[in-house]
C-alpha cells in the first residue's frame, strides 16, 4: 500500500444534510425520495452486497500551512502533533521607552485566558485545579520603526503573505522557560513572565516596533486551548516600569503552526483539527460485475455519452474494522469521520460532502456508525453522492475515490437525530456535536488492509416494468 502526500480538502459540516430514512424501506421514504430526484414512484428498490473489499490504495496528505486563529488558539502536543501559536505586535510609544530603556526594574510578562467555553462544555471545568510544571520554549523578531506610518505599513501586510512567511520562520532568539501554573479559576489570567533577554531586547525600542512571538509547550501534558485576539478577553504583553508606568499591547493577529510528530511513514494515521485528510481508492471493478449479475445488464455502459442512467443509488455504505481503543481520542468522546466524494460537474471532479441518512433502529442500539472511539468493531460510512456519479460515469474511466476526515467530539451518540434539538419532553436540550474543533488521531492501517464490504441500495426500473 503507497503512501504519498496527496492532499484534498473538503468543508466539514458537522451537521449534515438529512434524507428520509431508506434502511426500513418504507414506501413513504422511498416515494418522497424518488419524486425529490425526478424520477417515477413506481421504481423499486433493490440491495446488492459485495464483501472482501480491499482499497487500490490509500494515501494521508497534511497541509502544514499555518492558520489565522481569531478567537481560539491551541498550544501544545498532543495526539502526534505539535502545535505553536504565534503572536503579532505592533505598536509606539515614545514617552514610555524613553523611560523603559533606562531603568534597571524593566520587566514584562504575557498574560493568557483558557477558553473558559470549551472547557465548560468539555466538562473539564469540573477537574480544576489544573497544575502543572510548563515548559515553554520562546522564540521571536523584533522590527523596529518610527512613526505612525510604520505602524500602517505593517498593518496592511497580507494575512496570507504572513503566514507564509511563518513556514520559513527565522528565530532571533529562542529561550526555554519553566512556570509552574495552577489555574483554579478560568477567569483568571495565566501570567507568564517574558524572558530577561527579550525584555533587553523590548528595551532597545525608541519609537515603534513590530514583535512576532512564537510560544511552543512540546512537553506539555494537555494542550491549552486558549481566547485569541477577537475574543473577550484577548492575550496581552504588558511592560512595567514602575505599578504605575506600564505599558500593555495586544496581538492584532495570531497564527497556529501545527507540525506532525508522527514518525511511521508507512502509517495511515489521520489528525483531527488540523488540515489532514485520508484518500482512499476503491476497486470500481467489483461493483460493476455486480451490478451486472443483479441486473443482467452490461456494465459499464459505454453506448453514446457513457452517461449510466438505468438506475440511481439511493444509498452507497462502506463498512470497515473499527478499534474500539481511546487511545487518540483527546477529549474521550467519540468522534465523527466525515466523509466527501469526487463527482462530476461539468466535466471536472468535484469533492462533494456526503449526506447521511439515519438508521434509527440501529442507532439507539448502537450509536451512530459514522463514529470512532466507540465501543463495537465495525465503522459505516456513506458514500452514496460518489457512488451515483461512478455508476453513471465509470464507462468514461471515472474512478471510485472517497476522502476522510476526522470531525468534531459528539455529545449524544445515541441520540436519533444529527442536530441540536430539545429532548421529547421539550425540558433539555441536545448538543449533537462539540463546538471546537478535536484533536484526535485514529490509526487506519489496519482497516485500509483488512477486508471491506459494501452495500448498495438502488431505485430501478428493468424489463417488463418499462
Amino acid at each position: 500500500m503507497k503512501k504519498s502526500a496527496f492532499l484534498f480538502f473538503f468543508a466539514l459540516l458537522p451537521s449534515l444534510a438529512l434524507v428520509a430514512c431508506i434502511f426500513d424501506s418504507s414506501d413513504s421514504s422511498l416515494v418522497s425520495w424518488l419524486d425529490d430526484q425526478g424520477f417515477p414512484s413506481n421504481y423499486r428498490v433493490e440491495t446488492v452486497s459485495i464483501d472482501s473489499i480491499y482499497p487500490v490504495s490509500a494515501a494521508v496528505g497534511f497541509d502544514s500551512t499555518p492558520r489565522k486563529q481569531l478567537y481560539q488558539g491551541v498550544l501544545g502536543n498532543v495526539s502526534g502533533m505539535n502545535h505553536d501559536l504565534v503572536f503579532d505586535f505592533c505598536f509606539r510609544d515614545v514617552s514610555f521607552f524613553s523611560n523603559f530603556k533606562k531603568t534597571d526594574s524593566a520587566a514584562a510578562f504575557l498574560a493568557i485566558y483558557l477558553d473558559s467555553a470549551f472547557y465548560a462544555q468539555a466538562g473539564i471545568a469540573d477537574s480544576l485545579p489544573i497544575g502543572e510544571n510548563l515548559e515553554i520554549t520562546y522564540s521571536w523578531i523584533l522590527d523596529k520603526g518610527v512613526g505612525d506610518g510604520y505602524l500602517d505599513s505593517v498593518g496592511n501586510i497580507k494575512d496570507s503573505i504572513w503566514l507564509r512567511e511563518l513556514r520559513g520562520w527565522k528565530k532571533a532568539l529562542t529561550v526555554d522557560t519553566t512556570y509552574s501554573v495552577k489555574v483554579n479559576n478560568l477567569d483568571s489570567a495565566i501570567r507568564l513572565d517574558l524572558p530577561g533577554s527579550l525584555v533587553k531586547t523590548l528595551m532597545t525600542v525608541e519609537d515603534g516596533a513590530r514583535l512576532q512571538l512564537r510560544m511552543s509547550a512540546p512537553h506539555a501534558k494537555r494542550l491549552y486551548r486558549i481566547y485569541g485576539p477577537s475574543s473577550s478577553p484577548p492575550p496581552f504583553i504588558r511592560m512595567r516600569v514602575t505599578d504605575t508606568d506600564f505599558k500593555s499591547v495586544w496581538p492584532f493577529r495570531m497564527g497556529l503552526v501545527s507540525t506532525s510528530e508522527e514518525t511511521c511513514k508507512d502509517c495511515l494515521i489521520l489528525h483531527g483539527g488540523v488540515l489532514e485528510s485520508l484518500v482512499v481508492d476503491i476497486p470500481g471493478e467489483r461493483i460493476l460485475n455486480a451490478l451486472g449479475n443483479l441486473y443482467g445488464d452490461d456494465f459499464p455502459y459505454t453506448e453514446g455519452d457513457s452517461m449510466d442512467v438505468r438506475q440511481a443509488v439511493v444509498l452507497a455504505r462502506l463498512t470497515m474494522g473499527r478499534s474500539n481503543s481511546m487511545d487518540g481520542s483527546e477529549l474521550g468522546l467519540p468522534v465523527q469521520v466525515a466523509v466527501a466524494s469526487f463527482v462530476d460537474s461539468n466535466g471536472v471532479d468535484v469533492q462533494k460532502t456526503e449526506s447521511y441518512k439515519l438508521n434509527r433502529e440501529f442507532i439507539k442500539e448502537s450509536g451512530h456508525p459514522n463514529l470512532v472511539f466507540m465501543e463495537g468493531d465495525s465503522l459505516s460510512l456513506q458514500m452514496t453522492y460518489g457512488m451515483r456519479s461512478y455508476i453513471n460515469r465509470a464507462g468514461a474511466g471515472a474512478k471510485l475515490r472517497v476522502v476522510l476526515r476526522m470531525g468534531r467530539s459528539m455529545l449524544a451518540p445515541y441520540d436519533t437525530l444529527y442536530y441540536d434539538h430539545l429532548s421529547n419532553d421539550g425540558k433539555d436540550s441536545v448538543y449533537m456535536f462539540m463546538d471546537y474543533l478535536t484533536y484526535s488521531r485514529y490509526d487506519f492501517t489496519e482497516e485500509m488492509r483488512s477486508p471491506m464490504s459494501l452495500k448498495l441500495w438502488l431505485a430501478t426500473k428493468r424489463g417488463d416494468d418499462e
